[in-house]
């Protein structure tokens, strides 16, 4: 089964609840609509200030908004924030060594078909075209 982690997912709910949003939204108001806990959320929420796709500030008028790289970011830069190298599974994962070897039948064709084809088409989607 291919699943993007927890992280990833909550990280897009974020995401979708301040895309339409000019003003800072405090965490408190998400978390009433999402539902989710508020330490995950908020470490979320630093790392995705960290990596410039969210601005914080703090204070009665402060919170959480998109920033112009948000519009700009692809679904693929997103998701490495969260997941590092993008793999479905150990052998497609850059510098991984199959204890198979060469004698695996199908690590050539995840390294050198499906990870370029899963990578690309994550690129050809923006952040907020998707949320």
């Amino acid at each position: 089964m291919l699943e993007i982690t927890k992280q990833s997912d909550y990280g897009l709910l974020l995401v979708s609840r301040l895309k339409e949003k000019k003003e800072y939204v405090p965490l408190s108001s998400i978390l009433k609509e999402v539902k989710l806990p508020k330490r995950f959320i908020a470490r979320i929420a630093a790392l995705l200030v960290r990596t410039k796709i969210l601005e914080s500030r703090e204070g009665k008028e402060g919170g959480y908004r998109l920033t112009k790289k948000a519009a700009e970011i692809s679904l693929y830069e997103f998701f490495k924030i969260f997941e590092g190298d993008i793999a479905m599974t150990k052998c497609m994962m850059d510098g991984h060594r199959c204890p198979l070897g060469k004698n695996c039948p199908h690590q050539t064709f995840f390294k050198r078909v499906l990870k370029p084809s899963l990578e690309l088409s994550l690129k050809k989607y923006k952040l907020l075209k998707v949320v």
